[in-house]
């Protein structure tokens, strides 16, 4: 009976670390392939999360609290308690704003059961990042403009979903062990793919974060990797975008426009691309100066516009664009939610950040280059969200705080830090 008793809890922990492989092995493709993949995984992660906190198995210990992640529970809390607050004041409830909301609270039950599991469950995301960055690309096709993306998912999405997925493809190199040349050509393909389907994309907006990914990897590669390799691979990069803008008529024409954009602007014309965002943010900056402490209610900057446009604050074509969003998620909140909503929004960024940027303190090599990844995919977010509202989605906001609770499980995963590696 015991020798049954002892299986029956070696097979329940087996099934419960395979399906969490398994999910985080799929849930990239699964987010740009599927219509609503992304938050079938994270409900998914969270049923198990939820079973394990009801019957452990036997080879998996409990919940050891660490006072940093006090933190992490408060900072994803914070946007549906910002909402309440402004709902509140502002006396106007709805249950919609809750919904993408919820998705950073949830999560947390999936960060404690990740972290608690072995670490073999986290080598899988070595072949999912690059995979679905491949498969992102090949499911590609001209939405209209020459503009290229999936029919799941809108071009500005996709297009920042690909490059975040291409470069993690790339800070993956040599992340558990030394890679094996099949799995560096896996991840490079990731990388190109991945640059690739974001530029055919046209997503401009997420290309201000490749600086920004260039200063993380030299910022943390430095003693790691030989100069020659750095430079070679900035010189590598400023020759692709060159190809790309001389050769890639979609590229050619997006950066186009922007310069095209900028001069229309100067003369007097704010109705373009650039100019309408332009408004949209000084419109938003006024409103929250108005309403700095609860806002105008998570829904209320589109109800602005109306006075925006008789102030003269903003072209009535702005306006229309204004009604669906501000085109900035930190300025969204804080015009929704006010000084609650600015300071939710920030930590939702910045308290992973600071997480991230402790781990890479650590003695465990695994960790450090997990933490990089983390940063990575924390400061991709925060550029994406300075010119599109890209967390006002249920399923982007699942995506960050999915991928934000496996990273820091990882980084916190206590045989990583115990020094047991994965076999």
């Amino acid at each position: 009976m015991i020798a049954l008793r002892s299986i029956t809890q070696s097979r329940y922990h087996f099934s419960i670390e395979l399906a969490a492989m398994l999910l985080l092995l799929a849930y990239p493709v699964l987010m740009l392939a599927v219509r609503g993949g992304m938050n079938a995984v994270l409900f998914f992660m969270l049923l198990l999360a939820v079973m394990t906190s009801i019957i452990r198995p036997k080879g998996i210990n409990a919940v050891v609290w660490q006072r940093e992640w006090t933190a992490y529970t408060i900072a994803m809390f914070a946007i549906p308690i910002a909402i309440f607050i402004s709902q509140s004041f502002n006396q106007h409830y709805t249950a919609h704003p809750y919904d993408s909301a919820s998705r950073y609270f949830l999560a947390i039950p999936i960060f404690l059961l990740l972290q608690r599991l072995r670490s073999n469950v986290f080598f899988v995301l070595q072949f999912a990042f690059p995979v679905a960055a491949i498969i992102g690309l090949l499911m590609a096709k001209d939405l209209g403009g020459g503009r290229m993306g999936v029919p799941t998912l809108d071009l500005i999405h996709y297009g920042d979903f690909e490059l975040l997925l291409g470069v993690l493809s790339l800070f993956s190199l040599h992340w558990f062990s030394r890679d094996n040349l099949p799995m560096r050509l896996l991840k490079i393909a990731g990388f190109i793919a991945g640059i690739s389907a974001s530029f055919a994309s046209g997503s401009r907006g997420g290309w201000l974060a490749i600086p920004l990914f260039i200063v993380i990897f030299i910022y943390f590669r430095t003693n790691r990797v030989p100069l020659r390799v750095i430079l070679s691979s900035m010189i590598a990069a400023m020759l692709t975008f060159a190809l790309l803008f001389s050769f890639n008529s979609t590229v050619n024409q997006r950066v186009h426009e922007l310069t095209n954009d900028a001069t229309v602007f100067s003369q007097g014309n704010r109705d373009t691309s650039t100019g309408i965002r332009w408004q949209l943010y000084h419109a938003a900056v006024d409103v929250f100066l108005d309403h700095p402490i609860f806002g105008v209610g998570v829904e209320g900057f589109a109800q602005e516009m109306n006075r925006m446009t008789e102030t003269g604050k903003v072209t009535p074509y702005a306006a229309n664009f204004g009604r669906g969003e501000a085109h900035n998620d930190i300025l969204s909140k804080a015009v929704g939610m006010g000084v609650f909503g600015l300071m939710a929004i920030l930590a939702i960024y910045l308290v992973p950040l600071k997480l991230f940027f402790k781990a890479t303190k650590s003695a465990v090599v695994q960790v450090r280059q997990t933490a990089v990844l983390g940063i990575t995919f924390v400061s991709g977010f925060l550029v994406f969200g300075l010119t599109v509202e890209i967390l006002n989605l249920t399923m982007a906001a699942a995506f960050y705080s999915f991928t934000v609770a496996v990273l820091l499980a990882a980084c916190y995963n206590t045989q990583f830090i115990t020094g047991h590696q994965p076999q």
